[in-house]
Formats: structure tokens, sequence, C-alpha cells
């Protein structure tokens, strides 16, 4: 169910502090690619339809996998767009599974149309009633911190330009410092080596996520028993 011409769905790990595993973002891998791409990227330019069918074949997989993530509480990440959003809003069939499901978690990313400066948000609003919440790409410069503020996140993902940027620096400790009471915690992006590890061992976030960590195929998540020590994680490098 998720590899066919050339596609293949991969669950990438989201990996707390202490090693351990939050969850995982499910992503894409196209055989012309030589790493996953997160789905928002790889639906750019398709059809609200073609979009629709990506999400549904990924909520089945969700849903295949449902046992592996309840028996070691984890979490599901899915990204969405606007138009996928608004299907999902009038669709009563994919609001209950995922009212059903609650394991899995819908990712919105910046450019999200009613994100913007000034725009109401009813269907961000509607949306959040099915499934919680998080903030995908934050810092990217497309939203301001005053939107935390104002709407219910469940976790907000730092993007990789602003940690690579900013790390070693006042910024990213500020950034997540005033992100703390508005949500459950910082998730950083772009996690690549030990260097990265070490820094934000030091930085008051919730976990991480990156190349560092090998993502998991389908067989691969079936057949493995646990998730919850850290030595069942993949990582990329040896220098762990």
């Amino acid at each position: 169910m998720n590899k066919k011409k050339g596609l293949e769905y991969l669950f990438e790990p989201i990996v707390l502090k202490t090693g351990e595993l939050l969850g995982f973002e499910l992503v894409i891998k196209n055989d012309e690619l030589e790493n996953p791409v997160r789905a928002d990227n790889y639906l750019y330019g398709m059809t609200p339809s073609q979009k629709v069918k990506i999400f549904f074949e990924q909520v089945t997989i969700a849903c295949l996998n449902a046992s592996i993530f309840i028996d070691n509480s984890l979490l599901l990440a899915i990204n969405v767009d606007y138009e996928i959003a608004l299907h999902i809003c009038n669709n009563d069939s994919i609001r209950n599974i995922l009212t059903e499901n609650d394991y899995i978690r819908l990712e919105v990313n910046e450019v999200f149309p009613e994100l913007e400066p000034g725009q109401r948000r009813p269907l961000l609003h509607k949306l959040g009633q099915y499934c919680p919440l998080w903030l995908d790409n934050f810092g990217s410069g497309h939203t301001s911190l005053s939107l935390v503020m104002n709407e219910s996140f469940e976790y907000i993902k730092i993007s990789k330009s602003f940690f690579w940027q900013h790390q070693g620096t006042f910024s990213l400790k500020q950034m997540v410092n005033y992100l703390q009471p508005y949500c459950k915690g910082s998730i950083v992006n772009g996690v690549e080596n030990s260097q990265h590890i070490e820094y934000l061992s030091t930085v008051d976030i919730q976990a991480m996520q990156g190349l560092l960590w090998l993502p998991y195929t389908q067989d691969e998540l079936s057949h493995s028993s646990t998730f919850v020590k850290k030595n069942t994680i993949k990582w990329r490098h040896n220098d762990f």
C-alpha cells in the first residue's frame, strides 16, 4: 500500500531529547529524489483531487499501523495544505477516522493561507476540532510570534533554516522560551550531526527531527517490536 509507481511513504523519526521517540512524520520518497520530502513540498503543483488522493493513502497507512502507534504511545504527523484541509472539513468519513485514531496529528505549514497576518481562520479552527494541529516550518519568515499566542497548536516545529542560522546564539533559545507557554513544546528540524545534538541539549526543546536519523520503511516499521528505547532508532552515522 505504501509503495507504487516509484512513490514510497516513509516514517521519519521525531526524537525526544532523551533519545526516545515521540513519533514519526509520514514523508514521501520518489525514485527521482535522493532524500524523502514532506508531503506539502511533494504536492506542490498538484490538483486538489490529486492531493486528496495522496492524503487518503497516508491516512489509510496510518490506520493499518494503528496498533504500532497505540501500543508504543507514538504519534504520526501528516502534512496538509488548504485544499486537503477543506476536504477534511467537508468529509464525514475522514473526520470520523481522524477522531477515532487519536495518534494522528495534522501539520500545517507557515504558508497556509489563513496564517497570513490579518486573515480570519475558520477552516483552521474547524480542522482543529477533529485532530490536534502542529505548526510546521516556524521561523522561516512567513508568520510572526503573535500567531502562536492566538492559535492552538500542540507542537511547533522550528524550521531548519532558522535553526541553522541561529544555532549557538541567544535567538534560538529566546524563541523556544517564548513559544513554551503556548504549546506542549518545540520540535527542531534540520538536526544532522552530533554537534547539533550537543547544542540542543542546552535548549529547552521537546524533540528533534532531521537527516541524522534514518526513516523507516513500512516493512521495517512492521517488524520493529518496540520503539521506546533509544537504541532501537536507526542512526545515519556511527558517532552515537
